[in-house]
């Protein structure tokens, strides 16, 4: 029997889940902190201790320049921080491991092994930012089955617990620092095995990865920080660094007590004095009024591609969706229809269903050797067989190959495969290299926001391609390099193969003259090192 879990990893709290012996989700209590999620903050107390979770987080007021918090906005990013401490430089991706590494260690405390782990990510991340969650994985010691989409899992979990036949379901998944919106489609279907199942089928996706809960945080701090100064006499830059982290502390417990009270109060020294400030729910709606409606803005862009007439069930997801002003936004905008569907592990819930299914697919030897399973193993089939997930992409990708066609030649990127396609989505096309005697082919791979068939990229002075281009988010994503036998003419059909699923991109180049193959999967821009060079190239044939 495979140990397998999922992990949602967070902007401000993460968890893990498993499918137990009845086949239910289930997750990983934290029971030294007596909670169902981990803090996704590090404490670097010293070079020789590195504290994860709540117990970094209490180390915020007294000591927070050691302390690295909401992360998961920062990996992946080309422009993402670094962290030092002690000497030594973290990135996003170490710090995300050591996060994953303590989850692992609840397993582990409580006498549990990890064979293999799904791990969520927004629906909104691009390549680079999913290969850089697969990295912190594997850099804590995880093998990552694969990555889901967070509200494809928190849909998961919902279906497994309530499903309702060929009902259309909208997923507001506002976590601490992303935001999501998903619209699923739930219906019966055949499984490859000709068995009914329950099929989740994702319709429309949008959102922002750096939009969530750690916004409202921000606001309200700098709500309190002036309002401390107003009481005292000061400017915000003669307040203490000491005291801006008893306010940063106190941020969250503020905005939980609003989500239940209409006002709160918060005590805080400043510069030796006791101060007291009261804060009213409905001024901490008005100044966060316009987030509120950003996240709606986003709602409707989505439902340009999906009627809202056509939504039977809006699930709330996250916590952030505790708040009163999110919930009336939503009821505002589809009365009736609102669910707050277990928000804080909904996701690492979906994940585990999700995880199990991987493994199912994959089958153990005694199933496929036609022997009876355990009843625990029953447990979770009956649970994870009756579910099939489609999910979309959520980029456009293709190759950048040059057009020979019209007067003057010019150097474009393909979109093969575009932005809110069913995954796994696979798309091929035979290109030819430039000229005779070419050695080799640079073959670039590109992301995109675009539905464009076909784009310009920047290019430099020389011609060749730039990393990224703000106009559509291009991102040059890496390159294959195929060699070329001596004595290649340029009409050699060179077929390029591109995959994309939730984990990444896979891209496939085949010599159709000597069937060598080429393939990998594809890196991001800073590891690896692109030669500019504009000869070695593919052309889209003229002839």
């Amino acid at each position: 029997m495979h140990n397998t879990f999922a992990i949602d990893l967070g902007t401000t709290y993460s968890c893990i889940a498993y499918l137990n012996e009845h086949g239910n989700p289930e997750v990983i209590r934290d029971n030294e902190n007596d909670s169902n999620t981990v803090a996704s903050v590090v404490f670097f107390e010293n070079e020789n201790n590195v504290i994860v979770g709540q117990a970094a987080k209490e180390n915020i007021e007294t000591d927070g320049d050691r302390v690295v918090q909401f992360v998961k906005r920062e990996i992946g990013k080309r422009e993402s921080r670094t962290y030092e401490f002690d000497g030594k430089t973290y990135t996003p991706v170490e710090i995300s491991a050591l996060i994953l590494t303590r989850l692992k260690n609840l397993v582990e405390a409580q006498g549990g092994t990890i064979d293999d782990v799904v791990i969520t990510v927004p629906a909104y991340f691009g390549l680079e930012e999913r290969s850089a969650t697969r990295q912190a994985g594997e850099l804590a010691g995880l093998h990552v089955l694969s990555l889901i989409n967070e509200p494809t899992a928190a849909a998961l979990s919902y279906c497994a617990r309530q499903f309702q036949e060929d009902r259309t379901i909208l997923v507001y998944d506002l976590g601490g620092g992303t935001f999501d919106v998903t619209v699923v489609k739930m219906s019966m279907a055949q499984n490859d095995a000709g068995r009914d199942v329950q099929k989740i089928t994702v319709l429309a996706t949008g959102g922002d990865d750096r939009l969530g809960g750690k916004d409202w945080d921000d606001r309200l701090y700098n709500y309190i920080l002036h309002a401390c100064c107003d009481e005292n006499g000061l400017t915000p830059d003669e307040v203490e660094a000491e005291t801006r982290q008893d306010i940063r502390g106190k941020v969250e417990e503020a905005k939980r007590k609003l989500s239940k009270k209409q006002s709160t109060k918060v005590r805080i020294d400043v510069n030796g004095s006791r101060t007291e400030i009261t804060i009213k729910r409905s001024d901490f709606e008005q100044m966060t009024s316009d987030i509120v409606a950003k996240t709606m803005n986003f709602v409707d862009a989505t439902l340009e591609k999906v009627p809202a007439e056509s939504i039977d069930t809006v699930l709330l997801v996250g916590g952030s969706t505790y708040m009163p002003m999110i919930i009336n936004a939503v009821e505002a905008k589809f009365p009736g229809k609102v669910q707050q569907h277990d928000p804080d592990q909904a996701v690492a819930k979906g994940a585990a269903i999700y995880a199990s299914m991987l493994v199912e697919e994959v089958g153990s030897p005694s199933a496929q050797d036609g022997e009876i399973s355990s009843d625990e193993n029953n447990h979770a089939e009956q649970l994870t067989s009756k579910f099939t997930v489609e999910d979309q992409t959520p980029r456009s990708f293709g190759p950048g190959v040059v057009d020979m066609n019209g007067s003057k030649q010019k150097y474009v990127l393909e979109n093969f495969i575009k932005i809110g396609e069913k995954m796994p989505a696979v798309f091929s096309k035979t290109y030819y290299p430039l000229e005779d005697n070419q050695e080799l082919v640079r073959l670039r791979a590109f992301e995109n926001m675009s539905t464009d068939d076909t784009l310009i990229p920047c290019v430099d002075e020389d011609g060749n391609p730039q990393a990224t281009d703000p106009a559509h988010n291009v991102k040059l994503l890496g390159e294959l390099v195929v060699n070329l036998p001596p004595g290649t003419s340029r009409d050699t059909p060179i077929k390029v193969t591109f995959k994309v699923d939730a984990s990444g991109v896979h891209v496939e180049a085949v010599n159709t003259k000597t069937n060598e193959t080429f393939e990998t999967f594809l890196r991001t821009e800073s590891d690896i090192d692109v030669e500019r060079s504009a000869v070695h190239q593919l052309r889209i044939s003229s002839e």
